[in-house]
């Protein structure tokens, strides 16, 4: 599987700006980044406690785009776990596919899908 690259946003200061009205701009940075083999209940709260703090934040939806751009792989950026952003990750890496006509002569010619869903066929002995 290639290794996918990192798009990070212009270094440009209005790139950043929106950090400056981050609801977690004076909280304690571990709260969004777990400790090594942090488990159970003690991750949860943390969690909890993260999420919470994006729930107010007003630039939510630019960090959680943010960490989508740039495949942020650690912390939770707007309100969104690792485990969840690889999800919408996913979800948006295949909306974003190509698309490639249905092969003549099936009865729905003329619809389109994903690239990633037209496959060779298959030859069954």
């Amino acid at each position: 599987m290639p290794a996918l690259a990192v798009r990070l946003p212009s270094p440009s200061a209005e790139s950043w700006d929106w950090q400056l009205s981050a609801a977690c701009r004076d909280a304690d940075p571990a709260v969004f980044f777990h400790p090594d083999n942090e488990r159970g209940e003690p991750r949860a709260s943390r969690v909890r406690a993260a999420k919470r703090i994006c729930l107010r934040c007003p630039v939510r939806a630019r960090c959680l785009n943010y960490a989508l751009e740039a495949y942020e792989r650690h912390g939770i950026w707007g309100g969104y776990i690792e485990e969840e952003r690889r999800t919408l990750q996913r979800m948006r890496d295949v909306e974003s596919q190509p698309t490639a006509a249905i092969r003549p002569g099936n009865a729905d010619h003329g619809r389109r899908l994903p690239s990633s869903a037209v496959r060779a066929p298959t030859t069954i002995h």
